[in-house]
C-alpha cells in the first residue's frame, strides 16, 4: 500500500513526478502516532527500502473506534494534508 504523488525538491527546486509515498514507520500510543512518509522514485524502490528521496514525519491522533487499522488510517490523514490533496493509493 502507498500513494501516488509528486514531490517538490526544495534543494534544486524542481518537482519530481509520480513518485511512491510509503509509510516507513508508525510509534506512539493511543493519544498520538508518529509516522514516518518515505518518498521513493517508484514501488519497485520502495520494496528495496533503499535510495529514498526523503523522508518526513508526522504525527496524528488515531481513532480507536475506526474500523480501518493504523497503517490505514494514516494513509488517509496524509491525504488529508495540502500537498497531497491531489494523491493517489497504490496497492
Amino acid at each position: 500500500m502507498g500513494l501516488i504523488n509528486n514531490y517538490y525538491q526544495p534543494k534544486f527546486e524542481m518537482t519530481i513526478a509520480d513518485c511512491y509515498w510509503k509509510i516507513g514507520e508508525i510509534s506512539g500510543s493511543k493519544e498520538m502516532l508518529k509516522v514516518r512518509l518515505n518518498c521513493y522514485k517508484n514501488k519497485t524502490v520502495a520494496d528495496t527500502n533503499q535510495n529514498k528521496y526523503a523522508d518526513f514525519d508526522l504525527r496524528f491522533v488515531p481513532d480507536l473506534n475506526s474500523p480501518n487499522n493504523f497503517i490505514k488510517q494514516a494513509y488517509a490523514f496524509v491525504k488529508t494534508l495540502p500537498e497531497f490533496s491531489g494523491a493517489t493509493d497504490l496497492m
